[in-house]
């Protein structure tokens, strides 16, 4: 009994370091995110050359197979340590530009900083899953979207105030300190990390691996296929919603009232989470996620002010508990091996889709009203919704009842994920403190 008290005490003072230094992090990458843009347009005037920064902070992400396969190579908890560093160094050169003709430093700034949330993500959520044992996880995993939404709602407008007092570059040496703050956290994390040797399969089959095992797994896989689907279709109304204000009689700027209440939303079923899924369960906490959607939109096709003010508030409940079902299940059901890979691919499917889906809503509100897009979002939720539920008789195990020991032996996985590992090397245990992960956002490792 000591040990297990030991071990719990263990848990939960990781995960503490590991939330202080998500709140940091969010604080730094929200703040620099807004500004680096603002700043480039201040100093061009031109929005094309600030939307490149976008671009240039999201590009690296076409390589997070290869950041998922690092992720499972090395001494995670230094690595994360390493990148932070560095990072913390690297966004200083920020402090040079103070003309247009220097306004190329800010695109290699932020596309060094593309390449740290890349190395950054899949390592840190490998490291969350040997920290954790599932039920601090489970609770940490809420609070952990929950302080990401504060972040993005508050950070921003921390990072806007900063620029017009004092200037792109304090914003900048802020977010080298909260990069700083990332490193001395996870330094001071306790937990064993075996990095995996490298197999003999090939370099394509490595990286392939945790895409694959999302497929042979079978609850698994129903789960990250409903949560694409409805986060593909919430980007078809992305371009619906200057409809729907123009509708209600406001004027474009209303939108930030309509955003508010989405991020109230979002806060709240992020807090709730974690008692939701102790009394409900993951696949329950995903069809709830899928019902407040098609509410949610079925609302704001009315085009009523009070109905679409509640349908944005209802709607913040929605992405979240779908999203935290998804990586929940997705903790749970992956080897240690496997996480940063599985990590990288299940952020690649989740929003990869985001862009394009996004610009097909664009044309779709060309040719179709706010009204037939949120309906027809919505009979899409209960789509999903219905298919998930039907599939639950066809599986043989529970979606996470998978504990933290027993993920870590390949026999208990399907029968295709035990030829994944060489034949020569016996199923490892877990290290010391029990195990799972989160999801794209920086923690305690940034």
């Amino acid at each position: 009994m000591g040990s297990g008290v030991a071990d719990e005490r263990l848990a939960l003072r990781n995960a503490r370091l590991y939330l202080v230094g998500l709140a940091a992090s969010l604080l730094g990458n929200s703040a620099l995110s807004l500004v680096a843009g603002v700043w480039v347009k201040t100093l061009t005037g031109s929005s094309a050359q600030a939307g490149l920064v976008s671009a240039c902070v999201y590009a690296p992400s076409l390589a997070g197979p290869v950041a998922g396969l690092l992720a499972d190579r090395v001494d995670r908890r230094r690595w994360l340590i390493a990148v932070n560093l560095v990072s913390a160094g690297t966004v200083l050169i920020l402090l040079g530009v103070h003309s247009a003709a220097q306004v190329w430093v800010i695109f290699v700034a932020m596309s060094l900083y593309g390449v740290e949330l890349v190395l950054v993500d899949p390592a840190e959520t490998a490291l969350f899953a040997v920290m954790l044992p599932l039920a601090v996880r489970r609770r940490v995993n809420g609070w952990r979207l929950g302080i990401q939404e504060l972040g993005r709602l508050g950070a921003p407008l921390l990072g806007a105030g900063l620029f017009t007092l004092v200037g792109g570059g304090a914003v900048a040496a802020l977010d080298s300190a909260t990069f700083l703050v990332a490193a001395a956290t996870t330094a001071l994390l306790r937990v064993a990390s075996r990095p995996e040797p490298r197999s003999a399969t090939g370099l394509l089959h490595e990286l392939s691996e945790g895409a694959r095992h999302i497929w042979a797994d079978v609850p698994m896989r129903r789960i990250v296929i409903a949560t694409t689907a409805v986060m593909a279709v919430s980007g078809v109304g992305v371009a619906a919603q200057y409809s729907l204000v123009t509708a209600i009689g406001e004027r474009p700027a209303f939108l930030g009232v309509l955003t508010a209440a989405l991020g109230a939303g979002s806060i709240a079923g992020a807090l709730v989470s974690g008692r939701m899924i102790r009394r409900v369960g993951d696949r329950r906490l995903a069809l709830a996620g899928l019902a407040n959607f098609a509410v949610g939109e079925l609302l704001q096709a009315s085009g009523w002010l009070p109905a679409a003010l509640v349908g944005r508030l209802v709607l913040g409940f929605a992405l979240p508990w779908t999203y935290l079902a998804a990586l929940n299940v997705t903790q749970a059901r992956t080897p240690d091996r496997l996480q940063g890979r599985v990590s990288s691919a299940v952020t690649l499917v989740l929003f990869g889709p985001s862009a394009p889906m996004q610009a097909l809503g664009s044309l779709a509100i060309a040719h179709a009203t706010y009204s037939a897009i949120y309906i027809g979002s919505g009979i899409a939720a209960v789509a999903i919704a219905g298919w998930l539920a039907l599939t639950e008789g066809k599986q043989s195990t529970p979606w996470s009842c998978v504990d933290d020991q027993r993920v870590a032996d390949p026999r208990f996985l399907a029968p295709a994920l035990v030829d994944v590992a060489p034949r020569s090397r016996h199923p490892r245990p877990l290290p010391a403190p029990p195990s799972a992960p989160p999801a794209p956002d920086r923690g305690a490792g940034r």
